[in-house]
């Protein structure tokens, strides 16, 4: 293995620290305004614009012309930053995750960066149940809507018995299934999160009731073309019987007949395995012995593991991710083989710092780097540019080395709010020009490129 060392060159690229965030004055509103009608295709006063509109909360207009910008620079980190955070402000959460995705991808700021990996954590469950509300409002087009002939939706099971601990089990029972079933390429399983979702929305459609109309409705609107219901019963205090169909969505007939199984609680895998068996069957679906062979692993044998991981299921559905991630670390800890468990803590864990990232947090972020320079200036009513190497470098080594050339901004602006480039004079630099000293501190950093042999 070779390291190469790089000293970078002393970079006199100056940038302000952004101003705690102000309402965004009339003047300056109006100045870009004027800035960008001058100038329509610059990304700068585009961008400028849009930042100002977001401070003044008009947000609808600050998306239009930070995706404008977006579609000019789709590299500009800043656009795409603010039009997230517009997006998410106007409930458009596909909108906020694409705009958060691109992003991360052109983005500067290294603590942004990972409040934005947080955040579209926790943007994933709304996006969800915007959609489910979406597409309630749009059933009657939707009820035209064929569907894909292989999608097959798995609904939350029913659960009766006088043990009412055990009711979680019906999420995990219906999760088991979801993953047995998706062995098979014949099959196209929707996503558990999806499903229950658009269950939870149209039980809130309907003042709560929940039943067999109201799950056949669900998967008309997920598009899924059969649906599996069940119900868990419990019998006697250590015995549980569980009974599964497959509905026809289009003609809400049942497909073929009940699967059903019964067993002592212990034997839950079991009972679950014999189910995913029978609805295969229903399905019409021949197993190879591979997929067969697949089916018969076990994610746990632990009841208690798997009691804890279904707990853990319904928080999360409810959006308690904390109690969820404590539940699923509960499973783990219980069964340190339970691979699922471990997936669904550290994803509930970064659902639950998601939700906590605000966008004042985002905004306090920028501070300290090139990004935070832009947006800086956007509040006075600069529209700043900041592109290139010099600026990319200039931000990871703010990111590491910060100096006092960081309080310094290179934008300058003309009366008409149009960005200039000032020509540096021959006797004095821009740094020095800014600082009001002949010798200013200059930016520095270290980076270390480490190239591994093949």
């Amino acid at each position: 293995m070779r390291h190469v060392r790089l000293l970078a060159l002393p970079l006199l690229f100056a940038f302000a620290m952004p101003a705690p965030a102000q309402q965004v004055s009339d003047k300056t509103l109006d100045k870009l305004e004027k800035a960008r009608t001058a100038n329509p295709s610059s990304v700068a006063a585009l961008r400028a614009l849009g930042i100002a509109y977001y401070k003044r909360d008009r947000f609808a207009d600050a998306r239009s012309v930070l995706d404008a910008a977006r579609k000019l620079d789709p590299k500009d980190g800043v656009s795409a930053l603010y039009a997230g955070l517009a997006a998410e402000k106007l409930n458009d959460f596909t909108g906020a995750k694409d705009a958060y995705t691109s992003y991360l991808q052109v983005g500067k700021t290294r603590k942004v960066r990972n409040d934005i990996r947080a955040r579209l954590v926790a943007l994933s469950r709304a996006e969800l149940h915007a959609a489910a509300k979406a597409a309630i409002a749009n059933e009657a087009t939707i009820a035209s809507d064929v569907g894909n002939p292989r999608a097959v939706a798995v609904l939350p099971m029913t659960f009766s018995g006088t043990d009412q601990t055990l009711a979680p089990l019906s999420r995990g029972m219906s999760d088991l299934l979801i993953n047995d079933l998706a062995r098979s390429p014949e099959l196209q399983l929707l996503e558990r999160d999806r499903i229950q979702a658009m269950v939870d929305e149209v039980a809130l459609s309907q003042s709560g009731r929940v039943d067999a109309a109201t799950s056949l409705r669900a998967g008309k609107l997920v598009r899924a073309t059969r649906v599996v219901q069940g119900a868990i019963t419990q019998t006697d205090s250590r015995s549980l019987t569980v009974n599964a169909a497959v509905m026809q969505v289009a003609t809400a007939q049942q497909q073929g007949r009940d699967v059903q199984s019964s067993d002592v609680l212990d034997q839950i895998f079991t009972i679950e395995k014999n189910i995913a068996l029978g609805l295969f069957d229903q399905l019409g679906v021949r197993l190879s012995a591979a997929e067969r062979a697949a089916i018969e692993q076990r994610p746990t044998r632990s009841l208690q593991a798997f009691l804890a991981y279904s707990n853990g299921l319904v928080a999360e559905d409810e959006g308690r991710y904390g109690e969820a991630a404590r539940f699923y670390d509960q499973a783990r800890s219980i069964d340190p083989n339970f691979g699922a468990a471990l997936q669904k803590m550290q994803s509930a864990r970064a659902a639950q710092a998601g939700a906590q990232v605000t966008s004042a947090q985002v905004e306090s972020n920028l501070k300290n780097s090139s990004e935070g320079a832009t947006v800086s200036a956007a509040e006075r009513g600069v529209a700043a540019t900041n592109t290139g190497i010099g600026s990319t470098l200039a931000s990871a080594v703010g990111d590491i080395n910060p100096s006092a050339a960081n309080n310094v901004n290179t934008s300058t602006s003309s009366g008409t709010g149009q960005t200039q480039t000032q020509t540096p004079p021959t006797t004095r630099d821009p740094a020095s020009e800014k600082t009001g000293t002949d010798a200013p501190a200059t930016k520095t950093g270290t980076f270390t490129i480490v190239i591994r042999r093949p």
